[in-house]
């Protein structure tokens, strides 16, 4: 029970609002990386300390948003159910998809001749 104590007074300078928006891009982590993740990595992406780092861990495994899976964490269905109502699902598939679906390939044009917009001569 100290440690806990000891945790939340590590993160207690941060605001709810700072500590949820942590919580859910950490989540976001789990979810991209699966079983690639690295615990110092997030620390160094989000400029976390162990504490503050093992205090969010922490918050998530009580709100069963990961769990422990054979040695590993991982992101829960509750987890992707929270990403989802919060609308922080990956969008990689979509965006991929946009990318490609509105490119005229017979159109683009080669490297080697310069690009001058329409009426770029044209005065203002």
């Amino acid at each position: 029970m100290k440690i806990i104590i000891i945790k939340k007074e590590k993160v207690k300078n941060m605001n709810n609002e700072n500590k949820d928006y942590i919580k859910s891009l950490i989540l976001y982590y789990f979810q991209i990386m699966g079983k690639n993740y690295s615990l110092l990595e997030i620390r160094q992406i989000f400029g976390l300390q162990e504490k503050q780092l093992e205090f969010f861990l922490y918050e998530l495994k009580s709100l069963k948003y990961i769990d422990y899976q054979d040695f590993e964490l991982t992101i829960t269905k509750e987890g992707i159910d929270f990403l989802e109502k919060s609308n922080q699902i990956s969008n990689k598939l979509k965006v991929e998809e946009y990318k490609y679906k509105y490119i005229e390939f017979s159109q683009v044009k080669s490297l080697d001749e310069p690009y001058i917009p329409k009426n770029f001569l044209k005065k203002v």
